[in-house]
């Protein structure tokens, strides 16, 4: 609506004193607060909250809550899953209440440059403003009601209504205005605090105090984001490994031990949390006490007026109940928090708890499986002794001896082994792949070596070789002076013809050399010690041949019959051992054409340890044909003794 000049200059006038009142009342406002209420001076004084301060303490809280989400590992125990959801709970009220004192402490956070540049504080342009905004409405009223009166009013009436609305609309147009005015002087004073606290040129909020609010509640959203909130508990943990190898209980108590250390680790970090907490608290708690006291002293003034000072007003008590619920909305936030940091402590120290009786539990049964280990492993080696002596004492025989020995050996090896791996090992499963490969790559790598192993038990079997025994094996014949498990050694044998005699070189085989096919080996028959020799006599066409031959035969059968019980002896034993007759050993004569005409062949056997025989008997040959002229023209040569066994 529109008014004329007239009007307008007596809503001015009539405004004036509206105006002079706000402004008294306001200058009052700040000359009562600094006479009357010394505590509130005290209060400004105290060391009052800061940004940095507080968004220093939500950086912290932040960072614990990543911390509470991430560092504990669970063990398995069915009640991780509770003690989680409950530390993650309790992270995420402390977050909460954090941030909603953080974003309540703004009005309080001090700014010096705007105090600085108006005559008025920024609680007294609020409290003017509300004042404004509420005769406002008043008037807004007061001129609905005088509409109300002028529709229904006499034509006598009307005129005086109406100069009453013109009036009040100047004052509410005035009231507008200044409304206006304050909200402007309002939002410059807080875009210049804003500024100053920063350190910024430019009066823009978008880096200040609340926009770093917002920007750290945006590294966190599935505490605020309701769409992000995961329903229900959290996943649950990997299942307790009930496993009873050692191994397996070994790696539990690392497990445990690692976090039960991330647990201490915490609880330190909630004490120091809860310790800034309550620092923050402090100057809020004492400006909440000295608010209450400052109340008592104005009741007090309100009931005992002093003379010379004025008696407090509503407005008043009003702006000391703004107050009061300014510093109780930072302080019961900040309250709430150490209450949730109280409750995650004791949450954190339950499933400590928790976590220290099964890692106790583990650690005795680790103690008992490795007592029961050493114990067993000494019986083994109680057993290994005794074997050893009975064996010494009843057993005279070397060899047999040496294999008894290499059977407790094995045997004992193998039961250690056995202990070991079902002590230490539980998942058969995985171990039974495992060994797949490292056998698989073993066979491959040392194969030569696995092949001598396995050779030596062929070795030492009833065929085998043994110490004494004289073999031929890869052109090399000698005695054997001992068997190993991967290799066997002879003192080697050369001469010529049938004298052989020690060289004094070892020769060392493997034992897989008994699996190749090029290198075949020759020894005795187990229990004989003899082998077969043959003389020979080249003749002459023209001789009489079966002098020859008779004459050889009985130089040799008289030689023969000196150690013929012997031969015989070894002859049937070896009989009844194999269950098989064997051919009576004794000479044999032939006759034998060659490349250089006909021979007479006497085969004969004779003992491997006395080849004094062959010297014996070429001698007898040689004085047998010298003496006798017939046998002497019989034979074109003298008699040859050679080995009847090739190799």
């Amino acid at each position: 609506m529109r008014l004329n000049s007239p009007t307008r200059f007596r809503c001015a006038v009539l405004s004036a004193p509206l105006i002079a009142f706000a402004v008294s009342l306001n200058s009052s406002h700040i000359v009562q607060a600094q006479t009357q209420n010394p505590s509130q001076n005290q209060i400004q004084k105290a060391a009052p909250l800061d940004d940095d301060q507080i968004l220093h303490h939500l950086n912290n809280v932040i960072t614990w809550y990543r911390h509470i989400k991430t560092q504990i590992q669970p063990v398995g125990l069915p009640t991780d899953v509770v003690y989680q959801a409950n530390a993650e709970r309790l992270a995420s009220d402390v977050v909460n209440s954090a941030f909603k004192s953080a974003e309540n402490a703004a009005p309080l956070i001090p700014n010096e440059a705007t105090q600085s540049s108006t005559p008025v504080s920024r609680q007294n342009l609020l409290k003017l403003r509300a004042d404004t905004a509420a005769r406002n409405t008043q008037l807004g009223t007061q001129i609905d009601q005088l509409n109300s009166k002028i529709a229904s009013a006499s034509q006598r009436n009307v005129k005086t209504l109406t100069a009453q609305r013109d009036q009040l609309q100047g004052e509410l147009d005035l009231g507008q205005s200044m409304l206006n005015a304050l909200d402007q002087l309002t939002n410059i004073s807080d875009q210049r605090s804003q500024t100053a606290a920063k350190g910024q040129p430019s009066p823009s909020n978008a880096n200040g105090f609340q926009s770093s609010i917002l920007q750290l509640k945006t590294s966190i959203p599935e505490v605020f984001d309701t769409k992000n909130k995961p329903a229900g508990f959290p996943q649950a943990p990997q299942a307790l490994n009930t496993s009873s190898g050692l191994i397996s209980k070994l790696r539990r108590l690392y497990d445990q031990s690692i976090s039960l250390h991330q647990i201490d680790t915490l609880v330190v970090e909630t004490n120091q949390m809860e310790d800034f907490v309550n620092a923050m608290r402090a100057p809020l708690r004492a400006q909440m006490k000295a608010t209450i006291e400052q109340g008592r002293v104005l009741s007090a003034a309100g009931d005992n007026p002093q003379p010379g000072q004025p008696a407090p007003v509503k407005q008043d008590f009003d702006a000391l109940a703004a107050k009061f619920d300014q510093i109780a909305s930072v302080e019961v936030p900040l309250s709430q928090e150490v209450q949730a940091l109280d409750e995650s402590k004791a949450n954190l120290g339950d499933w400590r708890g928790s976590i220290s009786q099964e890692y106790g539990s583990i650690l005795r049964d680790v103690f008992i499986r490795v007592a029961i280990i050493v114990g067993i492993l000494g019986l083994l080696l109680l057993v290994s002794d005794l074997w050893k002596r009975v064996t010494f004492r009843y057993v005279s025989d070397q060899r047999r001896r040496r294999q008894f020995l290499i059977m407790r050996r094995f045997v004992i090896g193998f039961l250690m082994g056995l202990v070991f791996i079902l002590g230490f090992v539980s998942e058969f499963s995985a171990l039974a792949t495992f060994a797949g490969f490292i056998t698989a790559g073993l066979a491959v790598g040392l194969q030569t070596i696995l092949l001598s192993v396995a050779a030596y038990f062929f070795l030492i079997g009833r065929y085998g070789i043994r110490v004494g025994d004289r073999i031929s094996i890869a052109g090399v014949t000698g005695d054997v002076v001992d068997v190993g498990i991967v290799r066997f050694y002879l003192l080697e044998l050369a001469g010529t013809g049938i004298d052989l005699h020690p060289t004094g070189r070892i020769v060392a085989f493997s034992n897989s050399v008994l699996f190749q096919a090029t290198s075949p080996m020759f020894r005795q028959v187990p229990g004989t010690d003899y082998t077969w020799h043959e003389i020979a006599i080249s003749l002459n066409p023209t001789g009489n041949h079966e002098i020859v031959e008779q004459s050889m035969m009985e130089v040799i059968q008289s030689v023969y019959k000196k150690y013929q019980p012997i031969l015989d002896r070894q002859q049937s034993t070896i009989e009844r051992r194999f269950e098989i007759p064997f051919t009576p050993l004794k000479p044999r004569s032939q006759l034998q054409l060659t490349d250089t005409g006909l021979e007479a062949v006497v085969r004969y056997p004779v003992s491997l340890r006395n080849n004094v025989e062959a010297d014996e008997i070429a001698r007898s040959l040689i004085d047998l044909i010298a003496n006798r002229e017939e046998l002497k023209a019989s034979v074109s040569g003298l008699p040859r003794i050679r080995a009847a066994i090739r190799g």
